[in-house]
Protein backbone atom coordinates (compact mmCIF):
# COMPACT_ATOMS: atom_id res chain seq x y z
CA UNK A 1 0.00 0.00 0.00
CA UNK A 2 1.19 3.57 -0.68
CA UNK A 3 0.33 6.35 2.06
CA UNK A 4 0.66 9.94 1.91
CA UNK A 5 0.64 11.82 5.53
CA UNK A 6 -0.65 14.96 5.58
CA UNK A 7 -1.22 17.82 7.94
CA UNK A 8 -0.01 21.09 9.67
CA UNK A 9 4.16 22.04 10.12
CA UNK A 10 5.07 19.70 13.72
CA UNK A 11 2.03 18.07 14.27
CA UNK A 12 3.84 14.79 14.10
CA UNK A 13 3.49 13.65 10.46
CA UNK A 14 7.27 12.15 10.71
CA UNK A 15 6.39 10.18 13.34
CA UNK A 16 3.57 8.62 11.68
CA UNK A 17 5.28 7.80 8.48
CA UNK A 18 8.29 5.94 11.10
CA UNK A 19 5.33 4.23 12.42
CA UNK A 20 4.14 3.09 9.22
CA UNK A 21 7.57 2.42 7.91
CA UNK A 22 8.12 -0.03 10.40
CA UNK A 23 4.71 -1.44 10.64
CA UNK A 24 5.15 -2.05 7.04
CA UNK A 25 8.46 -3.08 6.26
CA UNK A 26 8.12 0.21 3.48
CA UNK A 27 10.39 3.35 4.19
CA UNK A 28 8.80 6.45 4.04
CA UNK A 29 10.16 9.78 2.92
CA UNK A 30 9.57 13.08 4.15
CA UNK A 31 8.69 15.14 1.35
CA UNK A 32 10.51 18.15 2.75
CA UNK A 33 14.00 16.16 2.92
CA UNK A 34 13.60 14.60 -0.61
CA UNK A 35 12.33 18.40 -1.62
CA UNK A 36 15.84 20.11 -0.11
CA UNK A 37 18.14 18.05 -2.47
CA UNK A 38 15.45 18.20 -5.75
CA UNK A 39 13.71 21.80 -5.51
CA UNK A 40 15.05 23.80 -2.72
CA UNK A 41 18.74 23.50 -1.86
CA UNK A 42 19.45 24.30 -5.73
CA UNK A 43 17.78 27.53 -5.28
CA UNK A 44 19.26 28.67 -2.20
CA UNK A 45 22.46 27.06 -3.05
CA UNK A 46 24.36 30.52 -2.15
CA UNK A 47 23.09 30.72 1.42
CA UNK A 48 23.54 27.38 2.44
CA UNK A 49 26.33 24.97 2.44
CA UNK A 50 24.69 21.73 2.11
CA UNK A 51 21.25 20.57 1.60
CA UNK A 52 20.97 19.10 4.94
CA UNK A 53 21.55 22.56 6.09
CA UNK A 54 19.05 23.99 4.30
CA UNK A 55 17.29 21.67 5.12
CA UNK A 56 17.41 22.11 8.69
CA UNK A 57 16.33 25.72 8.31
CA UNK A 58 12.94 24.56 6.48
CA UNK A 59 10.70 26.10 9.42
CA UNK A 60 12.15 29.62 8.22
CA UNK A 61 11.07 29.25 4.94
CA UNK A 62 7.93 27.48 4.77
CA UNK A 63 6.14 29.68 2.04
CA UNK A 64 9.46 29.48 0.38
CA UNK A 65 9.41 26.11 0.27
CA UNK A 66 5.92 25.38 -0.38
CA UNK A 67 6.52 27.53 -4.19
CA UNK A 68 9.80 25.66 -5.22
CA UNK A 69 8.08 22.36 -4.66
CA UNK A 70 4.93 23.75 -6.35
CA UNK A 71 7.34 25.40 -9.33
CA UNK A 72 9.41 21.64 -9.21
CA UNK A 73 6.28 19.69 -9.91
CA UNK A 74 6.09 21.87 -13.23
CA UNK A 75 8.63 21.02 -14.64
CA UNK A 76 8.37 18.27 -17.42
CA UNK A 77 9.19 14.35 -15.95
CA UNK A 78 7.78 12.45 -12.93
CA UNK A 79 6.44 14.34 -9.74
CA UNK A 80 8.16 14.87 -6.64
CA UNK A 81 5.11 12.25 -5.07
CA UNK A 82 6.10 10.01 -8.36
CA UNK A 83 10.02 10.01 -7.62
CA UNK A 84 8.96 9.20 -3.90
CA UNK A 85 6.96 6.44 -4.73
CA UNK A 86 9.14 4.90 -6.60
CA UNK A 87 11.18 3.76 -3.80
CA UNK A 88 9.23 4.62 -0.44
CA UNK A 89 5.46 3.32 0.24
CA UNK A 90 4.63 6.63 2.19
CA UNK A 91 4.92 10.47 1.15
CA UNK A 92 5.37 12.71 4.15
CA UNK A 93 4.43 16.33 4.23
CA UNK A 94 2.25 16.87 0.38
CA UNK A 95 0.71 20.78 1.29
CA UNK A 96 0.06 22.25 -2.50
CA UNK A 97 -3.99 21.33 -4.00
CA UNK A 98 -2.54 21.20 -7.02
CA UNK A 99 0.19 18.15 -6.02
CA UNK A 100 -2.48 16.30 -4.41
CA UNK A 101 -5.16 16.52 -6.92
CA UNK A 102 -2.83 15.69 -9.50
CA UNK A 103 -1.41 12.56 -7.66
CA UNK A 104 -4.09 11.11 -5.32
CA UNK A 105 -5.03 8.52 -7.52
CA UNK A 106 -1.10 7.07 -6.37
CA UNK A 107 -2.23 6.76 -2.59
CA UNK A 108 -4.27 3.87 -1.01
CA UNK A 109 -4.75 6.06 1.95
CA UNK A 110 -4.85 9.56 3.03
CA UNK A 111 -3.75 10.26 6.75
CA UNK A 112 -4.18 13.61 8.16
CA UNK A 113 -2.39 13.78 10.85
CA UNK A 114 -3.62 16.34 14.15
CA UNK A 115 -1.72 17.84 16.86
CA UNK A 116 -3.81 21.08 17.06
CA UNK A 117 -4.55 21.00 20.78
CA UNK A 118 -1.46 21.86 21.31
CA UNK A 119 0.12 23.47 18.20
CA UNK A 120 -0.68 25.89 15.51
CA UNK A 121 -2.25 25.39 12.42
CA UNK A 122 -0.24 26.84 9.37
CA UNK A 123 -1.06 29.79 7.53
CA UNK A 124 -2.54 29.61 3.81
CA UNK A 125 0.74 30.54 2.51
CA UNK A 126 2.32 27.28 3.23
CA UNK A 127 -1.32 24.84 3.69
CA UNK A 128 -3.43 24.29 0.86
CA UNK A 129 -4.57 20.64 2.24
CA UNK A 130 -7.20 20.52 5.27
CA UNK A 131 -8.28 17.15 6.89
CA UNK A 132 -11.42 16.99 4.86
CA UNK A 133 -8.79 15.61 2.07
CA UNK A 134 -8.25 12.72 3.88
CA UNK A 135 -9.07 9.22 4.44
CA UNK A 136 -8.50 9.06 8.25
CA UNK A 137 -7.52 11.70 10.63
CA UNK A 138 -5.11 10.38 12.95
CA UNK A 139 -5.43 12.12 16.20
CA UNK A 140 -1.47 12.88 17.69
CA UNK A 141 -2.73 15.09 20.64
CA UNK A 142 -2.08 12.49 23.09
CA UNK A 143 1.31 10.83 24.00
CA UNK A 144 4.17 8.75 21.47
CA UNK A 145 1.96 5.38 23.53
CA UNK A 146 -1.17 6.89 21.91
CA UNK A 147 0.13 7.69 18.90
CA UNK A 148 1.65 4.00 18.33
CA UNK A 149 -1.01 2.38 19.33
CA UNK A 150 -3.16 4.44 16.69
CA UNK A 151 -0.93 4.00 13.67
CA UNK A 152 -0.92 -0.09 14.75
CA UNK A 153 -4.86 -0.14 14.42
CA UNK A 154 -5.26 1.87 11.59
CA UNK A 155 -2.21 -0.40 10.04
CA UNK A 156 -4.44 -3.62 10.72
CA UNK A 157 -8.02 -2.07 9.61
CA UNK A 158 -5.86 -0.78 6.12
CA UNK A 159 -4.59 -4.28 5.48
Amino acid sequence: MNFLVIGHGRHGKDTVGEMLAALTGRPFASSSEFAAQKAVFPLMVDQYETWQDCYADRANFRELWFHAIAAYNLRPGPSLAEQVLAEHGTYVGMRKRREFESTRHLFDQVIWVDRSDHLPLEPMGSMELTAGDADFVMDNNGDLLQLQAKVAAFVLLAN
